[in-house]
C-alpha cells in the first residue's frame, strides 16, 4: 500500500505531540526531533524563509553566548552537552512546526491535531483520576501528583472556546463540540493547575483581540488584574495551612505563590521541608543570582557562565527520590537565561518574547490571519508568565514551541491569501 507524503508529514507531527507529551525524557525527545528534522532535510524543496530564520536568531543567539562564556570556564563536556540540548530543543521544535504544518496542505490540521491530542489525552487522566478516586480519599495534593498540568489541553480549551476559532475546526469536532469542551474542562480543573487557570484567560483575551495597548485592550486588562490582585489579597487573610486538604490546599499553594517565586527564604532550614517547598523557586534563582555576582570583573552579568554551568544549591536537595546540590536548570526561565548567558543571552530572549507579541498589532488582512496573529500573540504572553515559574520555552517537557512554529507557518501563508481565497478555507 503506498503512503502519501501528506500522511507522512502528520505521522510526524503527531508523533512529536505524543512523544513530547507522555515520554518524559528530554534526551530521547531531542534525538526523535533530529531524526524527523534528518528526514525531512531529504526533501529539496523544504526549505527554512529567511523571514523565519530572522525571527527565531535570537534564539540561536542565546546559544552562542552560552557557548563562548563557557570557555572561561571549566569545561564538563557532559553538562556543557546537557545545556546545548535544554537551549536548542526550543529552537528544533519551533522550525519542526514550521516545516511540517508548512507541507501540509490542510492549513486547518494544526488546530484540529492540537484538539483530537488534547482529546486522547483529558481520557486518560480522568480515567487516572477515577481510578485514584475510587480507591483513596479525595485529596488535592494527591491528584496532583498525578499530573501537575498539560498545556495541549490548556491550548486545546481555549481553540474550542473563542467562536473565531471555528473556521480551522473539522466538522467532527464541531458536531461534538459541547462533548469535547465538557471533556476538556472536567481534566483542566482537576489538574488544580495555578499556571492553567491564569493562561487560560489571558490566552482567550488575546485570542479575542484584546491584548493590545487600546482603550478596550486596557479595560480588559485592568479587570483582569484588577479581579486576580483582590483574590490574592484576600486569600492571605485566610487561615490556610500547608497540610490544608481538599480545596483548602490548593487555596494555599495560591496563596503562597507570591512568596514561592519571589521571595527567597535565606535562613531556610534544610530539614525542614516545608519551608523549602514554599520559597523554592525564589530560593534556587537568588542562589544562581549570587554566583552570576561571584565572577572575575562581573564578566558573568554581561555573558552568564556557560553551557556547562550548574546552579549550586548550597545543600543537597532532595529531587525526584534523589539528593541533588548543582542542578542544570531552575523554575525561573528569565535567571536561567541570564545564568547561562548573561544580560546579553536574556535580552536576545525579551525580544524574541517581545517580537512575537508584537503579531497581534499588525494590520487586519484577512480573518484566518487575524486568528493566528492573535494566537502568536497570546503564545508569547503565555511565555512571558511560564518564564517565572517553568522555565518559558526552555521547560524540557514543553511541546507549546511546536505549535508556536506551526503557527508561524501559517502566518507566512495567510498573509499570502487575500480575502477571495480565503474563501475556499472557512467552511459555510
Amino acid at each position: 500500500m503506498k503512503i502519501s507524503v501528506q500522511k507522512i508529514y502528520k505521522f510526524a507531527f503527531y508523533s512529536l505531540l505524543f512523544l513530547n507529551l507522555f515520554l518524559d525524557s528530554i534526551e530521547i525527545n531531542f534525538v526523535a526531533g533530529l531524526l524527523i528534522i534528518s528526514f525531512i532535510s531529504i526533501f529539496p524543496e523544504n526549505k527554512i524563509s529567511q523571514s523565519f530564520l530572522n525571527l527565531i536568531s535570537p534564539l540561536f543567539v542565546v546559544i552562542m553566548v552560552s557557548f563562548f562564556a563557557g570557555l572561561f570556564y571549566e569545561i564538563q563536556p557532559y553538562e556543557a552537552l546537557r545545556g546545548f540540548v535544554y537551549l536548542f530543543k526550543p529552537i528544533l521544535l519551533i522550525i519542526l512546526g514550521f516545516l511540517l504544518i508548512n507541507k501540509i496542505k490542510d492549513k486547518h490540521f494544526i488546530f484540529n491535531a492540537i484538539v483530537y491530542t488534547a482529546a486522547i489525552s483529558a481520557t486518560i487522566h480522568i480515567f487516572e483520576l477515577l481510578v485514584f478516586l475510587a480507591n483513596n480519599p479525595f485529596s488535592v495534593t494527591r491528584i496532583r501528583e498525578l499530573d501537575r498540568d498539560n498545556f495541549i489541553e490548556l491550548f486545546a480549551l481555549v481553540i474550542l472556546s473563542v467562536n473565531s476559532n471555528k473556521i480551522f475546526l473539522s466538522h467532527t469536532i464541531l458536531k461534538k463540540l459541547k462533548f469535547f469542551r465538557f471533556l476538556l474542562i472536567i481534566s483542566f480543573v482537576f489538574y488544580f493547575s495555578r499556571t492553567m487557570f491564569i493562561a487560560l484567560f489571558l490566552l482567550i483575551i488575546a485570542m479575542k483581540g484584546y491584548a493590545k495597548i487600546s482603550s478596550k485592550g486596557l479595560l480588559y486588562i485592568t479587570i483582569f488584574t484588577i479581579v486576580f490582585s483582590s483574590f490574592f489579597v484576600s486569600l492571605q487573610f485566610m487561615n490556610l495551612e500547608r497540610d490544608s486538604k481538599g480545596i483548602d490546599g490548593f487555596l494555599y499553594k495560591l496563596k503562597i505563590a507570591p512568596a514561592e517565586i519571589f521571595s527567597p527564604d535565606l535562613d531556610i532550614d534544610i530539614h525542614n521541608h516545608e519551608s523549602l517547598w514554599d520559597h523554592w523557586r525564589a530560593y534556587e534563582a537568588f542562589k544562581a543570582i549570587q554566583q552570576i555576582k561571584d565572577t572575575n570583573y562581573s564578566v558573568g552579568w554581561f555573558f552568564g557562565k556557560g553551557l556547562s554551568s550548574q546552579v549550586d544549591l548550597g545543600f543537597e536537595v532532595p529531587l525526584d527520590g534523589k539528593r541533588f546540590q548543582y542542578i542544570p536548570i531552575i523554575h525561573n526561565g528569565y535567571v536561567y537565561v541570564l545564568f547561562k548567558s548573561g544580560i546579553l543571552g536574556l535580552l536576545m530572549y525579551f525580544y524574541f518574547l517581545v517580537f512575537a507579541y508584537m503579531q497581534c498589532y499588525k494590520p487586519y488582512k484577512n480573518l484566518s490571519l487575524t486568528i493566528v496573529n492573535n494566537f502568536i500573540s497570546g503564545v508569547a504572553i503565555f511565555f512571558i508568565l511560564t518564564s517565572l515559574i517553568i522555565t518559558g520555552i526552555y521547560n524540557k517537557s514543553d511541546i507549546i514551541v511546536l505549535f508556536l512554529g506551526g503557527l508561524f507557518s501559517l502566518q507566512l501563508f495567510f498573509s499570502k491569501t487575500n480575502q477571495e481565497d480565503e474563501n475556499r478555507y472557512i467552511r459555510n
